[in-house]
């Protein structure tokens, strides 16, 4: 009996290591291969169309959080007489503004990418997941920086 045993081991071979791994790791990866029926190829590349926006509108952001805090320094260093006469000192306020804004492009850089993710995911499943709430929450953040830097330029003009 331990002969027919041992063959029977012998005879159902073990997985090669190469398959388990593939199984391992067949959720994690990040490319996909679909068949081309209907509109299937349009549909993910407007969504690779759609995550370089974001990553456009991400790098955007940072760069002017950058100028945001250069355009203070400049209009700082050019007014110094206005904060000497008790106005508003922009520098105070340079680098908050300038941190937000990078910050806030860091958001819509992930945000972006998971957004990404879960419309490739919705769409093998047929499905398509609309983003309203994200853009009008990033459109009102972008919005308050706006009013608030004009808000502060304004004052500094008029002190």
């Amino acid at each position: 009996m331990t002969l027919s045993s041992q063959t029977v081991c012998k005879q159902s071979p073990p997985r090669k290591f190469r398959e388990v791994i593939n199984q391992v790791t067949s959720p994690l990866t990040l490319s996909l291969v679909l068949e081309n029926k209907g509109n299937v190829a349009r549909d993910h590349l407007a969504s690779e169309r759609t995550y370089l926006a974001y990553v456009r509108t991400s790098l955007a952001c940072a760069s002017a959080g950058v100028a945001l805090v250069q355009l203070f320094t400049l209009s700082n260093s050019t007014n110094s007489h206005i904060h000497d006469q008790g106005g508003i000192d922009p520098q105070r306020f340079s680098r908050p503004f300038g941190a937000t804004m990078v910050l806030l492009g860091l958001f819509i850089l992930v945000y972006g990418l998971v957004r990404y993710f879960m419309t490739q995911a919705a769409l093998v499943r047929g499905f398509f997941p609309v983003a309203r709430n994200s853009i009008a929450v990033v459109a009102f953040a972008l919005g308050t920086v706006i009013v608030i830097v004009f808000g502060v330029l304004v004052a500094e003009t008029r002190g």
